[in-house]
C-alpha cells in the first residue's frame, strides 16, 4: 500500500464532527501534562535529598517512578487514539490539530486550534500554523474529501 493510500482523507464536516471528542482528549492531555511535570519535580527532589551514590533507588522513589510510567503510558495512549482518527497533532500545548483533505486539487492540512469552535482554516502540508489561510469551500468540496 502507497502513503498517499494510508492517509486518512477528511472533509471539513468529518473533521469539524471530531472537535468535540478532540476538545475532551485535549483537556485531558494537558491536565496529564500538568502533572507528569509535577511527578518530574517530585522525583527530582526526592532523588537530591534521598539517594546515595552506592545505592539505587529507593522504594518510595521507585514507587513514584513507577507510577510516572504509569501516568506516561496514559498519556500517550490518547495520543495514539488521536492519530488512529487520522489526525496529526501538531502541538499540545496550544491543541493544535490537521487533518488532511484534498482542497483546491492538492493535498493539504485542515488546521483546526483547541477553543476554535469549528474548522476555518488550512495551509500546506509542510507549512504551520502561522501560514494558514481561510477555508473557502465550493459545494464538491463540501460534500467530498476527494
Amino acid at each position: 500500500m502507497s502513503e498517499m493510500e494510508q492517509v486518512k482523507l477528511f472533509t471539513v464536516e468529518e473533521a469539524n464532527r471530531l472537535i468535540p471528542k478532540l476538545t475532551e482528549w485535549l483537556h485531558d492531555l494537558h491536565a496529564r501534562q500538568k502533572q507528569l511535570a509535577a511527578f518530574e519535580v517530585e522525583i527530582d527532589a526526592l532523588e537530591l535529598v534521598t539517594k546515595k551514590p552506592e545505592e539505587g533507588l529507593s522504594p518510595e522513589i521507585a514507587k513514584k517512578v513507577e507510577e510516572y510510567n504509569q501516568r506516561v503510558t496514559a498519556f500517550y495512549e490518547i495520543l495514539d487514539k488521536i492519530h488512529d482518527l487520522g489526525c496529526y497533532l501538531k502541538d499540545v500545548e496550544i491543541g493544535l490539530i490537521d487533518f488532511c483533505m484534498i482542497y483546491q486539487e492538492r493535498m493539504v492540512y485542515l488546521c483546526w486550534k483547541l477553543g476554535e469552535a469549528e474548522i476555518t482554516h488550512w495551509h500546506d502540508i509542510g507549512r504551520g500554523y502561522s501560514q494558514r489561510q481561510p477555508l473557502i469551500l465550493d459545494s464538491e468540496e463540501k460534500e467530498s474529501s476527494g
